[in-house]
């Protein structure tokens, strides 16, 4: 396993659009309101994670800006209500950004550094909210996590990256654990259904049991900046996310609840 004492899990896709932020940041708050101290880190220069984790409005500063300058992330860390302790990516320059792009490219152990050096309690869940793969940061957060989850919908599109989930898959350690989640079903589209008998079909065992099925509960929580979970807890999607969860967290070694702060300086959100 991985030699930090702290427990990354990767969310990432190989399409555009699957929904990992959406999925990091319910994830992340699940994991906290039980007790693990946890940290999610948005590795997307898009910065949606904060918003979903309660930001009403993007993070100017983040660990991009902080990293170019060489000063330490938890500076820009920010915590919600729930418990999660957030980096948020933070507004970076292009000349910031293309200082970035080279050290990612020069040093492949670079993300899994930077975490290192953050003062975080040990059994931490570190989530991270990775970028479209095969983006460097996201064969990064592939090559330490000790969780993988490969996020897809069900689509046609989804069945033919096939290889793409197979690269992916690929890079992770020989013993982290790893699994493909289904996120957005439908099942009243045909095309949706035999979408998912192709990707059963695909990769067996790989696949969750849990599929988060699409409701308006989940874009009702993100607008009143909470959890679907605390929104709707008797919702499909509720349900769903929960069973995901409650997967991720047995695979993770026991944490000691009273460990909490994970950054202390975090500012609330």
């Amino acid at each position: 396993m991985t030699a930090l004492s702290i427990h990354p899990i990767a969310i990432i896709s190989p399409l555009g659009g699957a929904g990992c932020t959406t999925l990091t940041a319910h994830l992340a708050t699940l994991a906290a309101v039980q007790g693990r101290p946890c940290l999610a880190v948005d590795l997307c220069i898009q910065n949606m994670l904060g918003r979903h984790l309660g930001l009403q409005h993007t993070a100017q500063a983040g660990w991009a800006t902080l990293a170019t300058r060489q000063q330490w992330w938890g500076q820009g860390a920010l915590s919600n209500s729930d418990g999660v302790d957030l980096l948020p990516f933070g507004v970076a320059s292009t000349p910031e950004l293309d200082v970035l792009q080279r050290e990612w490219a020069l040093t492949p152990q670079w993300l899994s550094n930077r975490l290192q050096a953050l003062d975080i309690p040990a059994h931490s869940a570190i989530f991270l909210d990775a970028p479209t793969w095969p983006a460097p940061l996201s064969c990064q957060a592939l090559t330490l996590a000790q969780v993988v989850l490969i996020v897809l919908d069900a689509s046609a599109r989804s069945c033919h990256a096939q290889a793409l989930v197979a690269q992916a898959l690929a890079l992770a350690p020989v013993d982290a654990y790893c699994a493909i989640a289904v996120n957005r079903v439908d099942p009243r589209r045909p095309s949706q259904r035999a979408a998912l008998e192709t990707l059963h079909a695909q990769w067996g065992d790989l696949m969750l049991p849990y599929a988060v099925h699409e409701d308006e509960n989940i874009a009702q929580a993100c607008e009143h900046a909470t959890n679907v979970c605390a929104w709707a807890p008797h919702a499909q999607s509720s349900h769903d996310l929960q069973g995901i969860s409650q997967w991720l967290m047995e695979r993770l070694p026991a944490a000691l609840p009273a460990q909490r702060v994970a950054l202390p300086l975090a500012q609330p959100i």
